[in-house]
């Protein structure tokens, strides 16, 4: 497995969190009213999930991990070898789902919704992030 790989996402990944943490401060009245900010939250949350699903796909592939059933289970997948956390999986199995939303069904895309999220979640693609980091410095 080449570290080097999952380095250059977990930037990528640091990219969107950080554009996030910009939309972050703006109030909810201002952001469900400004179809700017929903875009660039919507792309980098995009982003940035499809980032965490991809380096989980890369450490299972590269350590020969049993494959999910679902792609939901990436993670629970990444926790039962010990790279992820317990507490940390229950946060972020929904990524993939959430991620699903705002790719094929963007039409209902809840404002309000993905605010709540920016709010509430954000910090979870940290934490992922430095388990990442963890688990590649015990390797």
């Amino acid at each position: 497995m080449d570290k080097k790989v999952i380095e250059v996402r977990l930037k990528k990944l640091d990219h969107a969190v950080s554009r996030l943490k910009r939309i972050q401060r703006i109030s909810k009245d201002e952001y469900t009213n400004n179809q700017d900010y929903q875009d660039i939250a919507e792309r980098n949350f995009q982003v940035a999930m499809q980032t965490c699903i991809d380096i989980a796909n890369y450490i299972i592939a590269g350590q020969n991990l049993l494959v999910p059933d679902e792609q939901e289970n990436i993670f629970v997948v990444l926790g039962k070898n010990g790279v992820l956390p317990e507490e940390l999986i229950k946060k972020i199995k929904g990524m993939v789902s959430f991620r699903n939303i705002l790719v094929h069904n963007y039409l209902y895309t809840d404002p309000n919704q993905v605010y709540d999220i920016l709010q509430n979640q954000l910090a979870d693609f940290n934490s992922f992030a430095q388990a990442i980091v963890n688990y590649l410095e015990s390797t």
